[in-house]
């Protein structure tokens, strides 16, 4: 924490900097996200971080699209807010969903069937461990 005339940084601007994000946020809010994740993945607890690119106000099944979970943040979607509390649900009951960091999104296209996360969650568990 540096001070200097009445200013106060609680964050190292330099590390921030190497923190970069795509979306229209702060370095500073991107920085502090960064390093939540970063404590919980070395806390040596369980986890699953589940990042979304913002919420719609759809009611669940009232769109033709599927949940898709994936490694990057590529075309990702706004999701409802009922979405997100099941995927959240089955992540913490599903053993492939532990030590896990994905973007949840939609996708038109119908892969695995909606109800059928723990696939999902399986599928990412390999590729976790291949990389």
């Amino acid at each position: 924490m540096e001070s200097s005339n009445d200013v106060i940084s609680i964050i190292d601007d330099k590390e921030a900097q190497k923190v970069k994000d795509k979306k229209d946020r702060s370095a500073e809010e991107t920085y502090f996200k960064y390093m939540g994740e970063e404590m919980i993945k070395q806390s040596g607890l369980s986890y699953t971080i589940i990042r979304v690119a913002g919420y719609n106000e759809k009611q669940p099944g009232t769109d033709s699209s599927t949940v898709r979970l994936q490694k990057m943040n590529k075309d990702i979607v706004p999701v409802s807010r009922a979405d997100l509390a099941q995927v959240v649900a089955s992540a913490i009951l599903e053993p492939n969903a532990c030590n896990l960091v994905l973007y949840m999104t939609k996708s038109q296209t119908r892969g695995v069937k909606d109800g059928y996360l723990w696939e999902k969650f399986a599928r990412l568990k390999e590729k976790s461990k291949s990389t």
